[in-house]
């Protein structure tokens, strides 16, 4: 037997509990004219709330001479219907059961309409993550839940939370950043910008890596490397192993040992790597399938756009203004790796909004912000030797001697910098990026 996607009792009664009480329009959360089946409560709900925001009473006459002055009144079912709503129910207490009534069968009508629409997309060629899209969407809608936004209700839920443990942020085991954040924490966008060749899609895996060792659950949307590429990176990182190497086979009996080890390591299914995922919508629906505690975008500006018309500033800060909305409401941490304007590509210090590429909104999107700098000018490498233990040992010429002879071993100078902690302290310290393994090593 077929269900009927509608209940005319339940519509008609929450018109009757505003008529009866027009106060009660002002409790009504989560809840629009399209959850109405019928077009005539649709057009009575919307007067209703038209009335409220003019701020004039609700009843009988002003509903009628309102909808007479939009031309709505017939399509309302005349002045009779309206009349008899105001007699539909005595009290107005039932209005949230109603309510629930009401919106569980528009949320049913929204997935049927949108199980047509995925077919005929289907059907006429469109790809499948922007028909998915669709299916996305309706989630989202039935993922909204009553919420307590009163303060004395945040209040005492802040309260309940200083009785237990603080929570667990996760340390990313790279000194700098541990020290002015803490650790990376539930519904942050972290932001992490670097040149070409600098290292950000290693810093990320360092990461991820740490993470995963921690017990998190790490998903990796690779859009720059092949899921082998990363999975390549990661052992190399974790073995030490020498990148030439790897790719020519070249095994000692420890390396081959080595490789066992993290090879068996990480034979669990707790960490994702994903190159086919481009879009918003594909990560959201990874995420619901997946439950990660922790996920990773290398890079934001090589994901795909909801739309191909806006400028690519607006592109990419759509893009990065979703993933932020991802932190919020999923309740997971997201790093988006970044490429850097030109400028940031250069000798030139990055510092601040004006160097993550085709968007600032990445920048103030992000609740961190992490720049990796080469450091190659003379006032830098001064300011370098002066803070690290160069100095200690020998003179800023010798510094430079170093750090020459290490570059053409594959190994960068780098200055790791926390630009941007809304919830903390900002700073930097000098590390060795090691190329042939990949890691991240501190000079103190």
């Amino acid at each position: 037997m077929t269900e009927t996607l509608y209940s005319q009792e339940a519509e008609q009664s929450i018109l009757g509990c505003i008529m009866l009480d027009s106060k009660t329009i002002d409790h009504i959360d989560n809840f629009s004219n399209e959850d109405f089946y019928f077009e005539s409560h649709r057009e009575i709900f919307n007067c209703m709330m038209l009335l409220n925001k003019k701020q004039k009473p609700i009843d009988i006459i002003t509903i009628v001479e309102e909808l007479k002055s939009i031309g709505k009144l017939e399509i309302a079912n005349g002045i009779s219907y309206i009349t008899s709503l105001a007699t539909v129910v005595p009290t107005t207490s039932n209005i949230g059961y109603y309510i629930d009534i009401v919106k569980t069968f528009g949320e049913k009508r929204k997935i049927i309409q949108a199980s047509y629409k995925l077919i005929e997309n289907i059907r006429n060629g469109k790809d499948v993550d922007s028909s998915l899209g669709i299916f996305e969407k309706v989630a989202e809608i039935k993922e909204v839940k009553d919420h307590n936004n009163t303060l004395d209700s945040i209040m005492a839920s802040i309260f309940d939370k200083l009785n237990d443990k603080a929570e667990e942020k996760i340390k990313t085991n790279i000194s700098v950043i541990d020290k002015h954040t803490n650790g990376i924490a539930k519904k942050e966008l972290i932001a992490i910008g670097a040149g070409s060749g600098i290292g950000k899609s290693a810093i990320a895996l360092k990461i991820a890596i740490e993470a995963y060792k921690k017990g998190e659950k790490v998903m990796i949307i690779s859009r720059e490397m092949s899921k082998e590429q990363v999975a390549e990176r990661i052992i190399l990182s974790e073995t030490g192993i020498s990148k030439i190497n790897y790719e020519n086979r070249e095994f000692t009996d420890s390396d081959w040992h080595k490789l066992t080890n993290a090879m068996s390591s990480y034979s669990t299914k707790n960490i994702i790597i994903d190159d086919q995922i481009s879009t918003i919508q594909g990560i959201k629906r990874a995420i619901r399938i997946y439950k990660p505690t922790l996920v990773i975008v290398d890079y934001v500006q090589l994901l795909t756009p909801s739309s191909s018309k806006e400028t690519r500033e607006r592109q990419v800060a759509e893009l990065s203004r979703e993933l932020k909305n991802i932190t919020l409401d999923f309740g997971v941490p997201v790093i988006q790796l970044t490429q850097l304007a030109e400028k940031g590509n250069g000798n030139f210090k990055p510092k601040g909004e004006s160097y993550t590429r085709e968007s600032r909104a990445i920048y103030h999107d992000s609740n961190i912000v992490i720049y990796l700098h080469r450091v190659t000018e003379e006032k830098e490498l001064s300011i370098a030797h002066k803070r690290t233990i160069f100095s200690e040992r020998g003179s800023l010429e010798d510094m430079k001697a170093t750090i020459e002879s290490q570059d053409s071993k594959g190994n960068k100078f780098l200055e790791i910098i926390v630009d941007k902690n809304r919830n903390g302290t900002t700073g930097s310290d000098y590390y060795w990026f090691k190329g042939s393994d990949l890691n991240y090593y501190p000079i103190i």
